[in-house]
């Protein structure tokens, strides 16, 4: 995919002065952030901050992002200001106009994730964009969450709203606003996170317009298209050290509803020189229900995937000018409308992500790593009867898993996966406070992290009750029937799942994809994130690490000895007394290695 506008990656002008305005434009998304994170109502937003904050060129061209930005936003804040661009034209902008725009297919990821925009003017010229991402917990649709796993078209879905003018000439478009909080639920927290992120933006004008008085209007808009050169040559320096080649990755999606069967995402990294093409043209059509991803949430995939591999670089426009993307439109990973795409972030983007992870591994084994979790993402609905509150609730939660193994380090535990990175934990007792929950079990899942000489991190282990209320609850992800691939030999991460009434006669596993499912009062939810896939063989895997693992409750006797082949025996646990028995250890790993056809 070629870039916006394309443009020679010239050295700096002046290596100080870039360096000050450079960091300056990342401060500036850096404290959009913070106004957004501090004024809005959601907790998605406020604690979780699913969100991003971005500055862009007179072009369009991203030219900044925050360290606190969703890494899933990357591809399509690319996206965003072009698209208004186009839609809108120079003429219908003017100073003090905002605008938001939502539509999946050229400019977000599904319908929740709500976009703002800016256009930056000085002297009468317009000069910048500044702009902001937020995930809305409620857009509209048949499912309160509106992320709807049945759905066939995005009419399901909630509102797709294409560039349209929330403030003109920093009027307040009240009819428009209207219009929207008419068609959401809980309209006061979604009128809460829009002026959050509209004052986010005021903010971002000002602090430019204060680096323009600074350092000149030349030297702001020379930083800003030196930032792009600057990634570009980083990347086509990273790739000049790879050998080129075709690589390719795949990773699983579940099923298909519709039909039942797996669906396979394929990723080909093509490396010539200083360039890199992704070809997804071989990828199934779009399926029946929502697992299809728009181009954007492809692009954003893709580059989720080279960051976690490559050598750190700043991502923003300038990585387009030394790659190109290619994807078949019509096709799972290029969803056109009306397609649905609401559970795309836990299935096909994720997949893409984790495919184009497994063939950059390979060009750049050292830095390779077993692919992470899949967020299982759940969504509950009801009356809050507690004094005080007694009004209808929308509550969005997600659960994290494990990150995979890497060459020298076993993969993080129930961490932001590279999705996700930035999203911060919600603590339990807030969200009791907030919504009629009630927290029984939030731990570490033992024997969850995929076996390798560098072990998969562990998935989360959660479980919850309605104690006041009756509800109903939907929930998408993926994992429960593959888990997340290792690599070089590793195994596979743990899968999810999730339960309710455990023990009890009206035990059920539900499955990761149901839209809402009746809960009575005093239902409790048992669910489970998947772990991170492994590196390398686990028979490699030092003895001593094994034995620290189970004295860690990450792994349990059995597991060590039937996936490590490490005879452990407990002396005491509860002084974690234990011993390997060294003998056994070495009998039953060539014993396992025989049988696997190794020397």
């Amino acid at each position: 995919m070629a870039e916006t506008t394309r443009k020679a990656d010239a050295a700096p002008f002046d290596p100080v002065q870039f360096e000050v305005i450079r960091n300056s434009l990342n401060a500036v998304c850096a404290e959009m952030a913070v106004v957004l994170s501090k004024s809005a109502y959601s907790i998605a937003v406020n604690e979780a901050r699913d969100f991003a904050g971005t500055v862009y060129d007179r072009d369009g061209n991203l030219a900044a992002r925050s360290e606190f930005d969703l890494p899933a936003f990357v591809g399509v804040s690319m996206s965003t200001v072009p698209e208004v661009l186009r839609q809108v034209g120079d003429e219908g902008m003017e100073p003090g106009d905002i605008f938001m725009i939502n539509d999946p297919y050229v400019a977000s990821t599904h319908c929740n994730d709500i976009h703002f925009i800016k256009p930056i003017f000085y002297q009468g010229k317009r000069v910048a964009f500044v702009a902001n991402t937020a995930h809305w917990t409620d857009v509209g649709g048949a499912v309160p969450g509106s992320l709807n796993s049945e759905a066939r078209t995005f009419y399901e879905e909630g509102m797709r709203i294409p560039p349209v003018k929330v403030f003109q000439r920093d009027e307040l478009q009240d009819d428009l606003v209207r219009l929207l909080m008419a068609n959401m639920r809980e309209s006061w927290e979604r009128m809460g996170d829009l002026r959050a992120q509209c004052a986010a933006l005021q903010t971002g004008d000002a602090r430019i317009q204060v680096l323009i008085e600074r350092h000149g209007l030349d030297a702001v808009m020379a930083s800003m298209e030196e930032t792009q050169g600057y990634a570009a040559r980083m990347l086509r320096a990273a790739l000049r050290k790879l050998p080129d080649g075709v690589y390719v990755g795949e990773d699983r999606i579940d099923k298909d509803l519709a039909t039942g069967d797996p669906v396979t995402i394929r990723v080909k990294a093509i490396i010539e020189g200083e360039h890199i093409t992704f070809d997804l043209t071989e990828n199934d059509d779009a399926k029946e229900y929502s697992i299809n991803a728009t181009r954007p949430a492809t692009l954003s995939g893709v580059l989720c995937g080279l960051g976690a591999i490559l050598p750190p670089m700043p991502m923003n426009g300038g990585i387009l000018r030394a790659m190109e993307l290619k994807a078949r439109p019509g096709s799972l990973v290029y969803a056109q409308p009306p397609v649905a795409i609401s559970t795309q972030a836990s299935s096909s983007v994720e997949c893409i992500i984790g495919a184009t992870m497994l063939a950059l591994s390979q060009a750049l084994p050292e830095r390779g790593a077993g692919v992470y979790s899949t967020i299982l993402n759940t969504t509950y609905n009801g009356f809050d009867s507690r004094d005080g509150f007694e009004s209808p609730y929308t509550f969005y939660v997600w659960a994290y898993g494990g990150m995979g193994g890497t060459l020298t380090k076993d993969g993080a535990n129930t961490v932001g996966t590279a999705y996700a990175a930035t999203i911060q934990n919600v603590p339990v007792e807030l969200q009791e406070r907030r919504y009629p929950v009630l927290w029984r079990r939030y731990q570490l899942l033992t024997d969850s992290g995929g076996p390798g000489r560098s072990r998969g991190g562990l998935a989360l282990d959660q479980v919850f009750e309605l104690p006041f209320h009756s509800g109903r609850m939907s929930d998408f992800g993926n994992r429960e029937r593959f888990g997340s691939p290792g690599i070089f030999g590793g195994e596979p991460g743990g899968l999810a799942g999730l339960v309710v009434q455990e023990g009890t006669e009206e035990q059920q596993r539900l499955g990761l994809n149901v839209v809402n499912v009746f809960l009575d009062v005093g239902t409790i939810l048992h669910f489970w994130s998947s772990g991170g896939g492994g590196y390398g063989d686990s028979l490699e895997r030092s003895v001593q690490r094994v034995l620290e693992d189970v004295m860690d409750d990450y792994v349990t006797i059995a597991e060590a000895r039937a996936r490590y082949g490490v005879v452990v025996n407990e002396i005491d646990r509860r002084t974690l007394q234990y011993e390997i028995d060294e003998g056994a250890t070495a009998r039953l790993r060539a014993e396992m290695q025989r049988a696997r056809g190794q020397n």
